[in-house]
């Protein structure tokens, strides 16, 4: 049992590592049809390639694109007894779409198909485990779609006495959808969430559903629905997460014609068995909605577990005829309260998405404002100085940098760069702080809790 284990752990980490590869290889120049195949190095591998590829000379696998789980080949206990499965995404030879099948091992340590399903589908949107059922079991959810005709369809499948079934629903379409355990009993729901259809006369706009589907034994069914925002046109993020230390909700950030974002949060009224969408259902502006410039989607902006709702007040007014960047705005994360539809801020920030970082400001501070130069690619940090109300001047504090491998290298053995205090790197680019206001240390408040808390926007 060890042993097996021992080579199915290798032969996922490969196929993860080929699926990495795939996805690098617009920055590398690398074929992505190449690395399409697993690797045959071992008895496991080749007999698992051999089930895939059937008939056919050569089998090229599907790698979903987005969700937690992004391999072709994906290691699951589906029936809970203690061994692993095995379930692979692959093109569906001549006939086209895409092929999944569930495989397993014997005692003997042989490779057996235990079923095939077919879908006309280019693409696996994404997968997803839970308990949908309620047996103690997982099922798989995988979200099926095809961007040519922009259309998307979900199957779930459960094994059970050797057997898979699909629970089918092709009829259901979705523009995001999530696993859910609103009700907290242990048993997941599916939440889709559908976007706003457009058309004239009697197909005019009709607000957005997001629904909530449980299922009946093998039927699935709608439980719950809730409206959403009808002017957001896209998706840009959805989790399903702690949005305080008590309560747990989807969180929706969405994209509107004009490039400005918004967010629902979508929980569970217990009193009332319903679901609830306070922020987008308020009368007036939803307090989330942010300019293009601010388009940053919510999330665990502290680590502490618990997803931050973004708001943003401009504090750097352009020159007449410009347009603000991100740097201009002042970005609060907020923890959020559904009972009663408030908002409690946690840290504020400035975000550079040019140069893909944050910066988190101490409470003290949360008046910072900052400019930041595209060609020298530095972000100056400063207070106002203010008769009144009335800024009259400002005061530089410190400057962050965005230095590209080379240009760091070629400055390492200069005084400026024996001043620079380094901050992280990632994706070719360096960041350092330059401290501008001689009163400041590296040690300084400030200076430790923007060095401590400086966080990559996008890894």
């Amino acid at each position: 049992m060890r042993q097996m284990l021992k080579k199915l752990t290798a032969l996922f980490a490969a196929a993860a590592l080929a699926s990495s590869l795939a996805a690098c290889s617009e920055i590398t120049g690398l074929d992505a049809q190449a690395l399409m195949s697993p690797p045959k190095t071992t008895a496991d591998r080749q007999a698992i390639y051999e089930l895939m590829r059937g008939e056919e000379e050569d089998v090229s696998l599907v790698y979903p694109k987005n969700g937690d789980y992004r391999s072709a080949i994906i290691s699951r206990d589906l029936n809970g007894d203690g061994l692993y499965e095995v379930a692979g995404f692959c093109v569906n030879g001549d006939a086209g779409g895409i092929r999944l099948q569930f495989m397993s091992q014997a005692a003997d340590g042989t490779w057996a198909l235990l079923a095939q399903f077919t879908s006309a589908s280019t693409q696996v949107d994404r997968v997803f485990f839970g308990d949908l059922t309620g047996d103690g079991t997982e099922e798989i959810v995988v979200g099926w779609g095809d961007p040519q005709t922009a259309t998307s369809s979900i199957s779930v499948y459960r094994l059970e006495n050797g057997t898979v079934q699909e629970l089918t629903m092709n009829a259901v379409s979705y523009s995001e959808m999530l696993l859910t355990d609103f009700d907290e009993d242990s048993v997941q729901e599916l939440f889709v969430m559908g976007l706003a259809q457009t058309g004239s006369g009697e197909e005019a706009s009709n607000a957005p559903l997001g629904q909530l589907y449980r299922f009946d034994g093998e039927q699935p069914y709608v439980a719950l629905t809730v409206p959403l925002d009808s002017a957001v046109m896209r998706y840009a993020g959805a989790v399903f997460t702690k949005v305080n230390t008590w309560r747990s909700a989807v969180v929706l950030d969405g994209v509107k014609a004009d490039g400005r974002m918004v967010t629902q949060v979508i929980g569970f009224d217990e009193v009332a068995v319903r679901l609830i969408a306070p922020l987008s259902e308020s009368e007036g502006v939803n307090p989330t909605d942010r300019d293009t410039a601010v388009a940053v989607a919510a999330r665990d902006i502290n680590g502490d577990g618990i997803t931050e709702i973004p708001t943003a007040s401009l504090q750097l007014v352009p020159a007449e005829g410009a347009t603000a960047d991100s740097t201009a705005y002042t970005v609060t994360w907020n923890t959020y309260s559904l009972t009663d539809n408030t908002l409690t801020p946690v840290c504020s920030s400035i975000i550079n998405t040019t140069e893909n970082y944050v910066v988190v400001l101490p409470d003290s501070e949360e008046k910072i404002a900052c400019t930041n130069d595209p060609v020298t690619r530095t972000a100056t940090f400063f207070r106002y100085q203010r008769m009144g109300t009335t800024p009259i001047g400002r005061e530089d504090l410190f400057a962050v940098t965005a230095y590209s491998d080379e240009g760091w290298a070629a400055r390492a053995d200069t005084q400026a760069a024996k001043d620079d205090i380094y901050l992280t790197s990632m994706g070719g680019r360096v960041y350092a702080l330059t401290l501008l206001d001689d009163s400041l240390s590296a040690d300084s408040t400030l200076i430790r809790t923007v060095r401590e808390n400086f966080k990559i926007l996008t890894e």
